[in-house]
């Protein structure tokens, strides 16, 4: 099966290419010219791999949160792909992606995923990690760190560049966060393990069903865990 994978929900382009067991990856900061970057590397990177966008037979994409920009024009190339191909897509949490990737470069099983919303808003969410694949411990949401509902476990560490607010999100959670790491950003590999993981389980969508996930528009909700 041959799978791409693509997220612009931050100042990052990001692709990525499964070809059997062999995978390819692109990672460019590119700020706000995505939208004139990503077709031609997503054919370059088709070309590295010696396909044709005609031999795709599914696509992951990060729906966010993140840059409202970002999200559409990733949905935009999305959908427009997969629905002249007649191919299915899976979505796949950029926060989820971020703690996937926490897992897999150090390790860690606990994670908090905060990312700057506005003022004194995350986008929140808190995984732990099962077979290998970061789950959602919570509902994924945009709250104000105020509001969040203290942890009942300890061995978290923080990851995102909400925890620019540490104190005040430790002083929520009533925990003592173990390391935080601010400075991240979805990476193909994530993408393609979250995504492969939910395509086997079902998680697939038509591609006209392909949206961004904003949370704004969500009622705040309280971590419970």
């Amino acid at each position: 099966m041959n799978t791409l994978a693509l997220d612009t929900s931050s100042n990052a382009l990001v692709l990525g290419l499964q070809t059997g067991e062999t995978r390819f990856d692109r990672f460019d900061i590119v700020d706000r010219s995505h939208s004139r970057e990503i077709l031609p590397a997503i054919y370059q990177l088709l070309a590295d791999a010696d396909l044709t966008i005609a031999e795709l037979d599914l696509i992951v994409y990060g729906q966010g949160p993140g840059s409202f920009t970002g999200l559409r024009i990733a949905v935009g190339v999305v959908q427009g792909l997969a629905y002249g191909l007649n191919i299915p897509v899976v979505p796949v949490s950029t926060l989820a992606c971020l703690a996937q990737a926490e897992y897999r470069e150090f390790g860690d099983q606990k994670i908090v995923v905060a990312l700057t919303a506005r003022k004194q808003e995350v986008y929140f969410g808190m995984y732990e990690v099962d077979a290998g694949i970061a789950r959602a411990v919570c509902d994924e949401t945009v709250i104000d760190v105020d509001d969040l509902r203290p942890v009942t476990s300890d061995g978290w560490v923080g990851v995102g560049s909400g925890w620019n607010l540490k104190e005040k999100l430790e002083a929520s959670l009533g925990t003592s966060i173990r390391n935080v790491r601010m400075e991240v950003w979805p990476r193909s590999v994530d993408l393609l393990d979250l995504g492969l993981a939910r395509f086997s389980q079902g998680g697939i969508i038509p591609a006209n069903e392909a949206t961004p996930e904003y949370l704004r528009e969500q009622v705040a909700q309280r971590a419970n865990r």
